[in-house]
């Protein structure tokens, strides 16, 4: 069984100890667990709040904290949880659209759905458009009406059974992630399988890991090398791409991954000729 009171309860027991880092801009900006149980905590309040129960979502962002935390509150709201990574697969048959950002090219409409939750969006795209709100939106205005709200009814909708990844998976990513040290930084890229990626940021909140996000292929490549992570989550087709970005820009695989990685870590990888050319180089392949 798996529920967000658990989640709970281990941010509250790791405290003030840093928990993830991102991008903030051009800056790199810290969240302890404290931090990170706040955020739960205002999320589920909005959207308790406002509405949000019994709808149907579709998710197009990449794996990262924000879209773990807005879809595990959803699907306690008993919603149904989506995903598609194609943003030109939107339609209409959805009440409720979870994106990293809305842009003028994604071509969105937000007076066709009951929200449209723009994860790192700004505050302005919201006055600009009905319907659309932000994550630092709901944060904000869930921290005001928490206050406001029958504990034992927030504590039972995070006592809502969630569904989770197969059992199977979920045994080889527990293992994989206790065997990770509490002083190693571990690196999330998931923009396909984001289901599989966000159970990964669930892992490592529960097993004390400190870990970074990216969202996208230009934010990745750009900042992989200064993260220096031990351990890198990374999604079947990114794995790929960045296999063949570094062969075509004649650059050492592990020296642009920051130089440390030991292990990279994927889900339902189809070039298994891959896990020969990563050993070659000092990097374990695990495959769940």
């Amino acid at each position: 069984m798996q529920n967000l009171n658990l989640l709970q309860d281990a941010l509250k027991n790791n405290g003030q100890a840093l928990a993830y880092q991102f991008l903030d801009g051009m800056n790199w900006k810290q969240h302890t667990y404290s931090d990170i149980k706040h955020s739960l905590d205002n999320t589920i309040a909005y959207l308790f709040t406002n509405g949000f129960e019994n709808k149907k979502v579709l998710s197009c962002a990449s794996a990262t904290l924000e879209n773990f935390l807005t879809l595990n509150c959803l699907e306690a709201l008993n919603c149904s949880i989506n995903y598609d990574s194609e943003i030109d697969n939107l339609n209409k048959n959805f009440d409720i659209l979870v994106m990293d950002e809305v842009n003028e090219s994604n071509k969105i409409n937000s007076n066709d759905y009951f929200s449209v939750i723009s994860l790192n969006g700004s505050i302005k795209k919201e006055i600009e458009n009905k319907n659309l709100i932000t994550f630092k939106t709901i944060n904000k205005f869930g921290m005001m009406l928490k206050k406001k709200i029958d504990e034992s009814k927030i504590s039972k909708l995070l006592g809502t059974d969630l569904n989770n990844i197969a059992n199977s998976d979920k045994i080889k990513l527990e293992k994989i992630i206790s065997e990770i040290s509490e002083t190693e930084f571990v690196n999330i890229f998931y923009q396909n399988n984001v289901k599989f990626g966000n159970s990964i940021c669930s892992g490592l909140l529960k097993g004390k890991k400190k870990f970074i996000n990216f969202k996208n292929w230009m934010e990745f490549i750009t900042n992989i090398n200064e993260t220096i992570p031990t351990h890198l989550f990374i999604d079947s087709g990114n794995l790929e791409k960045t296999y063949d970005f570094c062969i075509q820009k004649k650059i050492n695989l592990k020296f642009f991954l920051g130089g440390k990685v030991k292990k990279i870590i994927c889900h339902n990888l189809v070039d298994l000729n891959l896990n020969e050319n990563l050993n070659e180089i000092g990097i374990e392949l695990v495959n769940i």
